[in-house]
């Protein structure tokens, strides 16, 4: 009796697990389906792409030609709202908070995923993790310049005049902890030089003291230090990518004049909230793909000084913990912190 009871049991056993294996391929069934459903919709209401930087600069500049350009092909309206502070960190957060469906997407750059991170230890997302990485967009590296009466005319020249002066040069930057204040603390580490920094709260502030002959030297993007470099009101040293910029092609890069690899960029790319459906997902790279494509759109990113990218949701994911790695370990070494 206790044996056919036994055998009994297990087959309602058995029969339980089919009844619940069903139902959950079923429910994986239904899901996939709406996700399917929701990306053939998609979009069919206005998209809000945060862009976490005031107005004007260079994150919203190619923001807002970003924005237009998917606007066009999506058909529906792409509109920019710049959620400004933290160094780059409140606009992350407010898509971390979003609903994942896709109609509200992150314009992150190098201050927001790579440097954040190690300047914020209590940082309440995770540049991975907390979102669906799209495409890498564009890069462009910094340029590095000084006043035109130092008694240097190149960077072999500077490098030389820095050893010989130990902190006594000095260099401005848009404040501690921005992009180009450590674009130059990897500068200094990688060559062996020992440059004061000063912080600004813009980096226009710090190009109008180097003008004014305050401080010595200053990395800054390309396009807004191009027309005093070309007026001879600036001395440019070397541009920090790995290639030179084309809007200077004659200004060499730095890893070409001190024969020795080196480079520091701010890069932008599209985001979405961690748990965004993959068809969407999927939709967003390729109308974005399409749209980098157009040739009006590469030039007017090129003529604000972007390295037009592009890449594979997968392959964003990859650059962006390499850069987090890069940029937190030399922020530890210079015991760097925002908070």
């Amino acid at each position: 009796m206790a044996a056919s009871h036994s055998a009994c049991a297990g087959t309602v056993s058995r029969f339980n697990r089919r009844v619940v294996l069903k139902r959950v391929a079923l429910a994986a069934a239904f899901a996939m389906g709406c996700a399917g459903a929701h990306a053939q919709s998609y979009p069919d209401r206005t998209i809000t792409l945060v862009v976490p930087f005031g107005p004007g600069g260079p994150t919203d500049s190619s923001a807002r030609i970003i924005a237009r350009a998917l606007g066009a092909k999506l058909g529906q309206s792409v509109v920019v709202d710049n959620k400004a502070g933290g160094g780059g960190t409140v606009g992350p957060m407010a898509v971390v908070r979003a609903a994942p469906d896709g109609y509200t997407l992150l314009w992150g750059g190098t201050s927001s995923l790579a440097m954040g991170p190690g300047l914020y230890p209590k940082l309440g997302y995770d540049p991975v993790k907390s979102f669906a990485p799209i495409a890498q967009v564009v890069r462009a590296p910094h340029l590095f310049v000084g006043r035109p009466d130092l008694p240097a005319r190149n960077l072999t020249e500077l490098v030389a005049l820095a050893k010989a002066r130990p902190g006594k040069l000095t260099f401005g930057s848009a404040g501690a902890g921005s992009s180009t204040h450590l674009a130059g603390e990897s500068f200094k580490a990688t060559f062996g030089v020992d440059l004061l920094h000063i912080g600004y709260k813009s980096g226009a502030q710090a190009v109008a003291d180097v003008l004014g002959k305050q401080i010595d030297l200053v990395f800054d993007a390309v396009p807004a230090l191009a027309p005093s470099v070309q007026a001879g009101t600036l001395r440019a040293f070397g541009v920090t990518g790995v290639a030179r910029s084309p809007l200077l092609p004659n200004v060499p890069t730095i890893s070409e004049q001190l024969g020795q690899p080196f480079d520091a960029y701010s890069w932008f790319g599209l985001l979405a909230p961690a748990g965004t459906p993959a068809p969407v997902v999927s939709k967003i790279a390729a109308t974005l793909e399409s749209a980098l494509k157009d040739p009006e759109v590469r030039g007017q990113l090129q003529s604000a000084g972007f390295e037009v990218l592009g890449s594979s949701p997968e392959a964003f994911a990859d650059t962006i913990g390499k850069e987090a790695a890069k940029w937190t370990s030399l922020i530890k070494k210079l015991g760097l912190t925002s908070e």
